[in-house]
């Protein structure tokens, strides 16, 4: 007799679809766990009786098992009405990543008793599933909220091996197990790791071999020290003096590409120029207070502006669009209907019409070049449309009646109505050259003069006026072959509360004339298009750059994702994962909308964004960020499983003989989901506690970091309590830290940072993100924050109390009532105090 066969059970994640098609989950975003063995379902569950089941289909691009990902590939599952049952469709989950499902039908009529016109197909708006990634190290699964994340900058990691294996030791000894390097590509000529000379090429001084070299140190972490690697990915621009940039200028926005960027071309060379005449000017060339600056605005505003004449890329040359327009209706070439004696319907009583009513008929019917700003002049009207304005008013013109005065009267009438025409657009050019000013103004004001700024009070050659919103490619063999508006491409830059979806180099953006951008002149932005087939040559690096890093690293952290056009991070993210399936995708993304957040994470299936404990600026601020990336709270009545989710067991496959054993089905409901985080204590962008609060805030702002369920991060730097952030660009020394001596870390006080108790943190969270201790209360008293942090059915947990020391707070500890856990057994890890 066969012993009996052990039942199986099979994960079931539920999506009921709502009668327009969008899924019945709270916030309709759809995160589900990492692919498991046997894979576990999602399942669309539609109402027979629903609209979208009249002539409609489900179409999902999750991949068949077996099958690679085609984002553009999707499944039709019919749908057909059913007045007695719920349509269930069954999908395996195989892969991570981020897919889309849509829906077809056709709607019903509205109800009427008479005939009605029939209704028309239409497709549901496209909605996504993310899969988490299934991340292992030595053989043991990770879970995201179990990762522990330490950030260097690359090029501060001193000689390799040698410098490289003693401070990944002492991050791996201090309880860390993912390291994030900075770009180990080749560095432009700024130095910025950000700033990427060649996106193909390992840096040569630290990587001599090159890819075969990378490739040793990753297995090395990860055999030896128990770290995964994580690195950051830069598409959105290269270092303005990348080699392959003088072939492939097209692969930047200029005048070429980009002819809408010539006003601010001509006005950026305008100011550089101007910069350099300041002493030959009789003007000031150091600043020492604002009315040096104003002398300087002065001369901006009339021999930069009013000398470039940057009117003329607004208004419509009158001279010209006059004369074209009369000898158009001297010609009969009107948009009058043919053969027709009298004017159209539209221009009824148009000799009383008040000049301006004339003047918006011309724009509205006869404007041609008014989508965008770019080359002089490029507004004209349109002149058969104008012609037929001028016979509305004088008749058709015929050369046996009409004479020479009547073409100087249709002249007249005609300049006169072109004038009012341009008074709209000389008010936007004035609106604009305002914006110019102001921009110019504050950003040479904080530069030159604030007391928070720099105070580079000497304009020089090194230091200009103005940062140039240009590289000029420099004059060879190479860029010879070109035409000469291709070589000078614009620079990359952010924006204040900009628009994620908007090119700001596009047609619809003005920044970049407007002077709004914050710019960085060692990297050029990237012009990708609407796809490969604008710039092919760049799509094709850049997605052999994508996979030669996901080659190598666990987990990639965009750079810069709000700039980042969205259907390119998309692209190569999916070349990403044909190499690595369980890819890990952080993301540095300030939309300044959560709403803006979740368009970015659902369709580009992002594990995480990064969020800073450094940006809170109270302890009432930092408790509200615990509590956000805390978990659920405690004793949440959140309910996991459907009720009567146990069906009656089967077989998974219906042509078996009984072999196989019986499958359990658990049918789950798809939870709310905020955008999930990695929390960081502090990171290479943030100026750390002594200088943004007080150094003893280093260890509490840790400890509550490492409390929350989530991903956690901090830096090179913040544990040995740097008294300042490391400048990125023009730091020179190489990093120094007591957990880097080769010695094993113990948990303990003692000189030299926070190293040994960042041990335990570490260690606490990694346990608490792998066991699932997602239960979380948080309470804020005075300068004190507690966190309590539990498993949903153990009940076991970890409990911390944390005195802040945020300025002003005093040397004293305030009071602190008295916490009463009851029912529950406490055992101190540990008390410390950073002095």
């Amino acid at each position: 007799m066969s012993p009996p066969k052990r039942q199986v059970s099979q994960a079931v994640y539920l999506v009921p679809l709502t009668d327009s098609g969008a899924p019945d989950v709270a916030g309709e975003y759809i995160y589900l766990p990492p692919p498991s063995d046997p894979s576990y379902t999602l399942r669309f569950a539609i109402q027979g009786t629903s609209s979208i089941c009249r002539k409609g289909s489900l179409w999902v691009n999750i991949p068949a098992q077996g099958e690679e990902f085609d984002r553009n590939k999707y499944r039709e599952y019919k749908l057909a009405p059913d007045f007695n049952r719920t349509i269930e469709i069954d999908i395996p989950i195989t892969l991570a990543g981020a897919f889309a499902f849509y829906t077809t039908y056709t709607p019903l009529p509205e109800f009427s008793t008479q005939d009605v016109t029939p209704t028309t197909p239409t497709r549901t708006p496209t909605y996504y599933v993310d899969v988490s990634p299934k991340l292992t190290l030595q053989n043991s699964p990770l879970p995201l909220d179990a990762l522990s994340i330490f950030s260097v900058i690359s090029k501060f990691m001193g000689k390799y091996p040698t410098d490289w294996d003693k401070h990944l030791h002492g991050i791996s000894e201090r309880g860390y197990n993912m390291v994030h390097f900075t770009p180990l590509m080749m560095r432009g000529d700024s130095n910025s790791p950000y700033s990427i000379y060649d996106q193909h090429q390992f840096d040569k001084t630290v990587f001599p071999n090159g890819e075969k070299v990378v490739a040793s140190m990753i297995t090395k972490m990860e055999r030896d020290f128990g770290l995964l690697g994580l690195t950051d990915v830069v598409w959105n621009h290269t270092a303005n003096n990348s080699k392959w940039l003088e072939e492939h200028p097209e692969a930047g926005y200029n005048v070429a590409t980009a002819p809408w960027l010539e006003s601010a071309l001509e006005l950026d060379t305008a100011l550089l120029k101007f910069g350099e005449d300041l002493q030959s000017l009789g003007l000031p060339t150091t600043l020492n207070s604002v009315d040096d600056l104003l002398k300087i605005m002065d001369g901006i505003k009339t021999r930069v502006i009013g000398g470039t004449r940057l009117w003329e890329c607004y208004v419509v040359h009158v001279e010209r669009d006059t004369q074209a327009a009369v000898a158009a209706w001297m010609d009969g070439k009107t948009n009058l209907n043919e053969g027709a004696t009298t004017v159209k319907s539209g221009f009824d009583g148009v000799g009383d019409w008040p000049l301006k009513k004339k003047a918006d008929w011309l724009i509205d019917n006869a404007l041609s070049g008014g989508d965008r700003l770019g080359e002089r002049f490029r507004r004209s009207i349109n002149p058969p449309a104008a012609a037929a304005l001028l016979a509305a008013l004088f008749g058709r013109y015929d050369r046996r009646v009409n004479s020479t005065p009547d073409e100087r009267v249709a002249y007249g009438t005609m300049h006169r109505f072109l004038n009012e025409v341009n008074l709209q657009f000389y008010r936007e050019y004035d609106a604009d050259s305002a914006e110019i000013m102001e921009q110019l103004f504050n950003r040479i004001k904080y530069v030159r003069i604030d007391e928070h700024g720099p105070k580079n009070r000497n304009i020089t050659a090194d230091s200009p006026l103005i940062e140039s919103y240009f590289t000029r490619l420099p004059d060879n063999e190479i860029t010879r072959k070109h035409d000469k508006k291709s070589l000078a491409l614009v620079n990359n830059g952010w924006i204040w509360a900009a628009d994620a979806m908007r090119d700001n180099a596009g047609p619809k953006s003005r920044a970049y004339l407007r002077r709004e951008v914050i710019v960085w002149g060692d990297c050029v932005k990237l012009r990708y298009g609407s796809g490969p087939q604008d710039s092919p040559f760049l799509w094709d690096f850049m997605a052999k750059y994508t996979r030669l890093m996901a080659k190598y690293f666990t987990a990639f952290r965009i750079d810069n994702c709000h700039s980042t056009p969205i259907h390119l991070a998309e692209y190569m993210l999916d070349q990403a994962r044909k190499v690595r399936p369980n890819l890990a995708v952080f993301a540095e993304l300030f939309t300044g909308s959560e709403q803006m957040d979740f368009v970015f994470v659902e369709r580009l299936g992002i594990s995480a964004l990064i969020r800073e404990a450094m940006q809170a600026w109270s302890t009432a601020e930092v408790s509200r960020l615990v509590h956000r990336h805390g978990g659920r709270p405690i004793g949440s009545l959140e309910v996991d499983e459907v009720a009567d989710a146990e069906k009656a067991t089967k077989h998974a496959n219906s042509h078996g003989n009984g072999s196989l054993p019986p499958t359990r089905e658990i049918i789950r409901t798809i939870k709310q989901s905020g955008v999930h985080a990695v929390f960081t204590d502090c990171t290479h962008d943030n100026e750390v506690p002594a200088q943004k609060r007080d150094a003893r805030d280093t260890l509490p702002n840790a400890a509550l970091v490492a409390m929350c369920a989530c991903s956690t991060g901090s830096v090179m730097g913040y544990d040995e309590i740097y008294p300042e952030l490391i400048e990125l660009v023009h730091e020179k020394r190489l990093y120094s830290s007591p957990s880097s001596n080769g010695a094993p870390i113990k948990v303990q006080a003692g000189e030299g940072g926070i190293g040994s108790i960042k041990r335990l943190l570490n260690q606490i969270h990694t346990l608490m993100g792998k066991d699932g201790y997602d239960e979380t209360h948080v309470h804020h008293e005075g300068e004190y924050i507690t966190v309590h942090r539990v498993h949903p059915q153990s009940r076991k947990g970890y409990f911390l109390i944390a005195h802040t020391a945020f300025p002003g707070y005093g040397n004293g500890n305030g009071g602190f009532s008295p916490v009463h856990l009851t029912g529950t057994k406490a055992k101190p890890l540990g008390s410390w105090l950073l002095e």
